[in-house]
């Protein structure tokens, strides 16, 4: 998976924001927030190793406007919630990932909130 972190400025609010760069990986994009901290991004990484022994009825589910995702025993599943409101119809999740590209993928996240906040 590549990306790349940016800040977006709108009017007074700043947004970190990824940038995916293959398109598999797309509905990524989607974690585009103005209220990231560390600490916000460290209880996803932690909620989501914790989770990846877990049977699919005690899964980990976090969830935005734009972004469903949910970690159990068999990855880490993403919607795109944007595509859904768009008119797309979902009859699967739009990704999934393993744990270990999540959390590794959300740690170099962190680090990013980290030197821009």
């Amino acid at each position: 998976m590549k990306y790349k972190f940016l800040i977006e400025k709108v009017s007074q609010s700043k947004y970190f924001s990824i940038n995916i760069i293959t398109p598999e990986h797309y509905v990524l994009n989607n974690f585009r927030d103005t209220g990231w901290t560390t600490l916000i991004v460290q209880s996803i990484i932690d909620s989501v190793d914790k989770s990846k022994n877990n049977d699919p009825e005690n899964s980990f589910v976090w969830r935005n406007e734009d972004i469903y995702m949910r970690s159990n025993k068999y990855g880490v599943f993403f919607i795109d919630l944007m595509a859904r409101r768009a008119g797309r119809k979902l009859d699967r999740q739009d990704l999934v990932l393993d744990h270990h590209e999540f959390i590794d993928f959300m740690k170099d996240f962190k680090k990013f909130v980290e030197q821009n906040s």
